[in-house]
């Protein structure tokens, strides 16, 4: 549905920018979304509950690694992920998230090998979900 896709993208970019300039994603934002692809897919279920679900459950695990690492990756990402699944199911967040990870590795390796950054250094993520899905949705 063309709407869920414009809400998505839309409201990734914007958190993006936010992630990108302040290195922080606003709990308000993500959970503003939750409700909309909640209400959405009550009125357009084009998801079964399972895949739903699964699709939340990517975001579950990053919040997981997030947890046991003391947020090296942050909890901030997961629960977009956790979002993300709600408008597009398992495969499709899987596939996103996978997409962010490449990007994201490749700017990773460019800081460290050109920029002579160290692995310490933060990378926000949310620019790349955005990215990811821009991509997905070519």
């Amino acid at each position: 549905m063309v709407v869920q896709r414009v809400v998505l993208l839309g409201t990734l970019t914007v958190m993006a920018y936010k992630d990108y300039k302040e290195r922080r994603v606003y709990l308000y934002e993500v959970l503003f979304l939750g409700i909309i692809g909640i209400l959405m897919h009550m009125f357009h279920r084009n998801l079964t509950m399972g895949d739903l679900l699964a699709g939340a459950g990517v975001g579950v695990g990053v919040m997981l690694v997030s947890w046991c690492t003391k947020e090296s990756i942050g909890m901030g990402d997961g629960v977009t992920l956790v979002v993300s699944g709600i408008f597009l199911g398992f495969w499709k967040n899987l596939e996103l998230f996978i997409t962010a990870l490449f990007f994201a590795s490749g700017v990773a390796l460019y800081l460290l090998i050109v920029k002579k950054k160290k692995k310490t250094y933060c990378l926000p993520f949310l620019p790349f979900l955005a990215a990811a899905y821009l991509l997905q949705l070519i």
